[in-house]
């Protein structure tokens, strides 16, 4: 796929809906080709056919004028998203100034020039951008040749002022940079000789020349970005417990914390409450759980209503592992809550959550009514393919539970036939076991009597398998089968 496919396939609809109106204001005609190229580029994806389109619209001759078409369609396309989001964004908006000054520049309009300069320099002060800012401060000192109003030696100062500002920034993302790369080259810090935090120390040393760096609150806010979502990507939770709970440490100490990074604080302790659970440290998760649920009401409830539901889902996650009924109790909490809110993803966590805790206290027919609420739920509609299907399989396995042979087997080739794509693929051979399995169950009439049936279970349980697998199941399938099989949880390997 070419350059031109790819801006069009990324398109969303407000740009689509802007390139068009604008290209037909240019020409009155409904059948231009660059409008007809743009639509069948949209719609084919990744069945783009050049040859079939080249002969729709160029019936006869060489491709040169058709290649013609594309670039230009390329150039008005950039041209169109340049115009439409710049004023979206800060750094656009500058650099539109800064054309301005260029064009008047060239036109020896001194004056018209400088009020756009002037400009540039306002918006990048306020926007912090020390990188324009030395453009335009190089700018300002060569236009004072040409303008007796303009004392150089004032920009001078500004400018050296702003290289300290500029150097400090390149130096921290020099050292970003560094760090990002040895956590990508070092996938398992908790079983090296070097842990971390001495890897982050000794990183920091090496690369910044600055110490006052390695000691600013923006420096180590940065620090904690990109360590955290490098730690979450390789699954490494026992070094993310330690590195989050030593950040949110110095970050109190050193009084870090104020209205305006509030909202950090409450990331940090969204990631220590998960990492602390998922290394089954739940009584230490739910106790951040609490800080968590205090700070929310912060600055007067400044940040209740955009976190409230990760308060609920740090209670929800780790009373599953240690007391269902207050994890229920949780969830019949965060639905009063947030009844208000009218958020359809809100109902679908306590509807999936609900299920999941009612079919572990053997409560199946609760479970299954929660379940397929979710059907009709305006969330579930927007997820994809693969979690649908995982939705439809726990109700199989409930509907199993329940007693209720014929639901069950009706259920199961339903499944079968509405998720046949995903369930050829090699990714869900758990979720094609289980389907498999269940029949067999139901055919059995009584596993003490299927020697060949119960090693099949065994086998599947006692199968390595990684967490985040098993995090992306509705019900965990082990969970549910060891039992039947005589085994139990501390059975089961990673």
């Amino acid at each position: 796929m070419d350059i031109l496919n790819s801006i069009i396939s990324v398109m969303n609809k407000e740009e689509s809906r802007n390139f068009k109106l604008w290209i037909n204001s240019t020409n009155a005609s409904d059948a231009r080709k660059d409008i007809l190229l743009y639509d069948y580029v949209r719609k084919a994806g990744e069945n783009y056919d050049e040859d079939f389109i080249f002969k729709k619209l160029y019936s006869e001759g060489d491709k040169n004028s058709f290649y013609r078409l594309k670039n230009r369609l390329l150039e008005d396309l950039g041209y169109n998203l340049a115009l439409l989001h710049f004023g979206k964004h800060e750094s656009n908006s500058l650099y539109l100034l800064l054309s301005l000054y260029n064009i008047f520049i060239s036109r020896n309009q001194p004056d018209i020039a400088l009020y756009y300069l002037k400009k540039a320099e306002k918006r990048a002060l306020q926007a912090e951008n020390f990188e324009l800012l030395d453009v335009i401060y190089a700018n300002l000192i060569k236009l004072s040749g040409d303008n007796t109003e303009i004392n150089p030696e004032l920009y001078i100062q500004n400018r050296k002022e702003n290289a300290v500002k500029l150097n400090k920034i390149r130096e921290t993302d020099q050292v970003l940079a560094a760090v990002h790369y040895r956590l990508r080259l070092s996938n398992n810090y908790g079983k090296r000789d070097v842990g971390l935090l001495k890897l982050l120390d000794s990183t920091i040393k090496e690369f910044a020349d600055d110490e006052s760096i390695s000691k600013s609150k923006t420096f180590q806010t940065r620090i904690f970005r990109a360590v955290s979502q490098a730690l979450i990507q390789s699954h490494n939770f026992i070094e993310l417990e330690k590195f989050m709970v030593n950040t949110y440490k110095r970050f109190i100490d050193e009084k870090w914390f104020d209205k305006a990074n509030h909202e950090t604080k409450i990331q940090m302790l969204i990631y220590i409450i998960n990492a602390t659970f998922k290394n089954r440290k739940y009584k230490e998760s739910l106790d951040y759980a609490e800080t968590l649920g205090e700070e929310l009401s912060a600055f007067n409830n400044m940040l209740y209503n955009k976190y409230l539901l990760f308060y609920y889902n740090a209670l929800v996650i780790n009373y599953a592992w240690i007391d269902l009924a207050r994890g229920l109790k949780a969830l019949d909490e965060a639905e009063r809550e947030m009844k208000g809110m009218k958020n359809s993803y809100n109902d679908f966590f306590i509807l999936i959550n609900k299920a999941s805790l009612l079919f572990y206290q053997h409560k199946t027919n609760e479970a299954i009514r929660n379940l397929v609420k979710l059907y009709i739920n305006d969330h579930y509609k927007k997820i994809d393919a693969s979690f649908k299907m995982k939705i439809s399989l726990a109700e199989c396995v409930m509907q199993y539970e329940s007693g209720d042979n014929p639901s069950t087997l009706k259920r199961v080739e339903q499944v079968k036939k509405q998720f046949k794509e995903q369930l050829d693929s090699d990714d869900f051979k758990r979720e094609r076991f289980i389907l498999k399995l269940i029949p067999e169950m139901i055919a059995s009439k009584g596993l003490n009597k299927d020697n060949k049936l119960v090693n099949q279970i065994k086998k599947f349980v006692l199968a390595p398998v990684k967490e985040s697998v098993e995090d992306a199941e509705v019900l965990r399938y082990r969970n549910w089968l060891a039992p039947k099989v005589g085994l139990t949880t501390e059975n089961l390997s990673r």
